[in-house]
C-alpha cells in the first residue's frame, strides 16, 4: 500500500495542484519570475488518476487546452516520501474523435528530452505509467462544448499538496 501511494504521489507529480503553497527558494529560482495574474488561465478537463483498476477514487488533474502546441503546461510535487518530482506536458489536445492527449516528460518542467504521448476517452479507465496506475477522462466538457456554461475555466490544478503549476518554465499565479 505504501509503495502505491508512493507510485500514485509520483505520477500525479506529472499532474497540477493549486494549493496556495509559497514556492520554496529553489523553486523559484529554477522556475524564473511567477507568470503574470490570468496569463495561466484556460479551459479546462479532468483527468483522474490512482491505483483502482476501475478508476474509482482517483487523484485530479485540470489540463489546460487551447494552448499552443510548444506550450509547456508542468508541475512539480512531493511523493508521500517527500522527495519533489516534476513533469510538464505540450501538444495538449482535444482530437477530433473525442478523446484527450497529451506528450508527457517525466524529470522536468521545459518539455525536454523524449516524451511519451497519451490519449484518454472520457469515462474509459486505462492503464497508465507505471502500470499499477489507472487513469480516466472524466470532464472533456471543454474539448465537446467550449463555449457552454458547464465548461470550466481557470488554473490548472492537481490534487496533490504542495503541488506547483507553471506554464513556460514560469509559475502560475493561484
Amino acid at each position: 500500500m505504501k509503495r502505491t501511494a508512493l507510485l500514485l504521489g509520483t505520477l500525479l507529480l506529472g499532474a497540477c495542484s493549486s494549493d496556495n503553497s509559497t514556492p520554496t527558494t529553489a523553486d523559484a529560482a529554477s522556475a524564473n519570475t511567477d507568470a503574470p495574474p490570468g496569463r495561466c488561465t484556460a479551459r479546462l478537463v479532468r483527468l483522474r488518476t490512482g491505483p483502482d483498476s476501475a478508476c474509482g477514487g482517483q487523484s485530479a488533474h485540470y489540463w489546460p487546452i487551447g494552448l499552443a502546441a510548444t506550450d509547456c503546461h508542468g508541475w512539480r510535487a512531493l511523493d508521500t516520501g517527500g522527495r519533489s518530482h516534476d513533469n510538464s506536458a505540450n501538444t495538449i489536445r482535444c482530437n477530433a474523435d473525442g478523446s484527450f492527449s497529451f506528450m508527457q516528460f517525466a524529470g522536468n518542467l521545459n518539455c525536454t528530452g523524449t516524451g511519451t504521448v497519451k490519449t484518454y476517452r472520457l469515462n474509459m479507465c486505462a492503464q497508465d505509467t507505471p502500470p499499477s496506475l489507472y487513469t480516466v477522462a472524466d470532464d472533456l466538457t471543454c474539448c465537446s462544448a467550449p463555449d457552454s456554461a458547464a465548461c470550466t475555466t481557470g488554473n490548472p490544478s492537481v490534487s496533490v499538496a504542495g503541488a506547483t503549476i507553471y506554464l513556460n518554465g514560469t509559475t502560475c499565479a493561484n
